[in-house]
């Protein structure tokens, strides 16, 4: 399906031009002025149908986005913000990421909060509809503190509603994890302390070098399976990121998977 022509207005000056892909289009756009110290600005990219674009994990094929933001004036830091993703099944594999558009809001703090900042963004992102695509994109936009709140602000922070709340599980643990005795693979079950909504997801990422597959096992559970890991290193693993998405929130929380028991 061919992407639809983009009509600048007075109302766009906070956004970037679009920067043509293949199967996609991306720009930036910025939702106002300085708001507590950062501006808050959104990679926005939209997908010809069928076409999907991958999350920071993309699954057993795909490639995540890349942000760089060398070339920037007055800029001190730039946080990229990753909403939940959705599952996908691709050439018989499962591919994490998003169909149709997807905006990823990032925080720009300016190195001078007077003065104004340059943000010059290079993306590169993959786009898979049958065949997976490398897209590169080129950007660039100007953000003042005194700014007048845009017509983008509100979808950057619908976007940013997506965007998985970390939970300290030692204050209200939203879910219990203990190890599958004697499964063919290291297997943990995830066990929900709330009824999750039916299209509810799981998904789980290692430090460098390890990956695992999620899948739904019952009503609250869902289980992780360890799928690869470095040759030279061992359970337990710290630093396991936990991602649930429930499609109208989404959490996550950093836990330890320990070596599952054998059967006594």
């Amino acid at each position: 399906m061919a992407l639809a022509p983009f009509a600048a207005s007075a109302a766009d000056t906070l956004a970037s031009p679009w920067a043509q892909g293949a199967k996609s289009r991306a720009r930036l756009v910025a939702a106002g002025g300085l708001d507590d110290g950062v501006y808050k600005v959104g990679v926005e990219i939209t997908l010809s149908r069928n076409a999907l674009t991958y999350w920071r994990s993309p699954g057993d094929a795909g490639v995540p986005p890349v942000f760089a933001f060398g070339g920037s004036a007055n800029l001190a830091d730039a946080k990229v913000l990753y909403p939940a993703p959705g599952r996908y099944i691709e050439g018989g594999g499962a591919a994490f990421g998003y169909r149709d558009r997807v905006v990823f809001p990032v925080e720009v703090r300016p190195a001078d909060p007077s003065r104004p900042v340059s943000v010059k963004l290079d993306l590169n992102y993959a786009v898979c509809e049958n065949i997976c695509i490398p897209a590169e994109a080129s950007m660039r936009i100007s953000l003042r503190p005194d700014a007048p709140r845009s017509a983008e602000a509100a979808d950057i922070e619908a976007f940013r509603q997506k965007v998985p709340q970390p939970i300290a599980m030692t204050v209200t643990p939203r879910f219990h994890l203990w190890g599958v005795r004697d499964a063919a693979k290291p297997t943990w079950r995830v066990k929900l302390a709330n009824p999750p909504a039916a299209g509810a997801d799981l998904f789980a990422e290692g430090p460098d070098g390890w990956y695992f597959d999620t899948a739904r096992s019952g009503d609250l559970t869902f289980d992780i399976i360890l799928a690869e890991k470095p040759k030279t290193s061992a359970l337990p693993l710290d630093g396991v990121v936990l991602t649930i998405n429930e499609g109208d929130r989404a959490y996550e929380a950093t836990t330890r998977l320990d070596a599952p028991a054998p059967k006594p």
